[in-house]
């Protein structure tokens, strides 16, 4: 590996390239054939842009093609089976948010795979915030006011999620049962077509990543009137969080990279400092947190950790909210 990139990188990304370089420069080729990057959610959603953007970062260290992929449905789910399907060699990866490597397992009887067993983190991407926005022609300022509106008109109560069995379904079951208000999760195959009902009107209220409501909420299309962060965020310093307007949703969420379990450990090595040396490119960090991405680099160790401590945050949870697995 180039002393150039060692020099560059800093703390725990510095630590991981020095530790894996032994093993990266012996790996073979990635050249024979492109790779397959899966994403599990809709093209032009922000997991989809991030996902691109790494992949035009890391082909160059690579030496081949990297292939974005969209296998849409189930929150992830149907790309994460794919990748278990797929053959360990390191040309099968998939960028893959908590949800899908968390949730999903938490809330089903058999999603079809299991994180910890059939795959292998490259690493964690970066951290980001929710967020819940109304329609434009809402008067809807806050949430005070929107819960005032579902109890005059129940019919209103309709929320629009990414996906079933999701953290913002339980964050809503928790909400209704504090506040005594009928809160009705409305599940979509991804964030794209919930926006773009919650934009045409066709529904009254949405919550997902704060990224997929920024560019819609600047033109005037709809309003964000919380985000789900434990502080404000700078993409909208003006928006108070749930928690200060005195609601329990405090939702925070990850993006990784995965491969399936058993890759060798030489194209593991080199597919992870590839992602980590993209990670600390000027240009990758600026655009991340355009879209409300905050880049938080982790090699192959933190990202299983963060799984893992996320399961035993979220297992008692969505035990309690009474959720049947499906």
């Amino acid at each position: 590996m180039p002393s150039s990139i060692k020099i560059r990188m800093a703390g725990l990304v510095a630590g991981f390239f020095l530790a894996a370089g032994p093993v990266a420069a012996q790996a073979p080729s990635f050249s024979s054939s492109p790779i397959r990057l899966l994403v599990g959610f809709p093209a032009g959603g922000t997991i989809d842009v991030v996902a691109r953007l790494l992949a035009e970062q890391m082909r160059g260290d690579l030496g081949t093609q990297i292939v974005v992929e969209n296998m849409t449905g189930a929150g992830g789910q149907i790309a994460a089976q794919a990748l278990k399907r797929s053959a360990p060699d390191g040309h099968t990866l998939m960028v893959a948010p908590d949800h899908t490597m968390v949730v999903i397992p938490l809330t089903m009887i058999n999603p079809g795979f299991d994180p910890l067993v059939d795959f292998a983190a490259v690493g964690q991407i970066a951290d980001y915030s929710g967020a819940m926005a109304v329609g434009a022609g809402s008067d809807v300022k806050d949430l005070d006011g929107f819960l005032k509106k579902i109890q005059a008109d129940p019919k209103l109560g309709s929320v629009g999620i990414a996906a079933a069995g999701s953290k913002p379904q339980f964050a809503l079951l928790a909400i209704s049962r504090e506040k005594k208000v009928s809160l009705n999760p409305v599940p979509y195959r991804g964030s794209v077509p919930m926006v773009q009902d919650l934009v045409g009107g066709h529904l009254p209220s949405g919550i997902t990543a704060l990224g997929d409501f920024l560019e819609q909420h600047a033109g005037g299309q709809l309003r964000i009137i919380a985000v789900t962060d434990e502080k404000r965020v700078p993409q909208l310093p003006n928006v108070p969080t749930a928690v200060e307007q005195g609601y329990p949703m405090k939702l925070n969420f990850w993006l990784g990279m995965f491969a399936p379990a058993k890759t060798p450990d030489a194209q593991m090595a080199a597919l992870s400092a590839s992602m980590l040396k993209a990670l600390a490119q000027p240009a990758v960090t600026e655009r991340m947190r355009a879209l409300a991405f905050e880049p938080r680099p982790k090699p192959p160790a933190g990202m299983t950790e963060e799984i893992t401590a996320d399961m035993k945050y979220w297992g008692p949870l969505v035990e309690a909210s009474g959720w049947v697995k499906q």
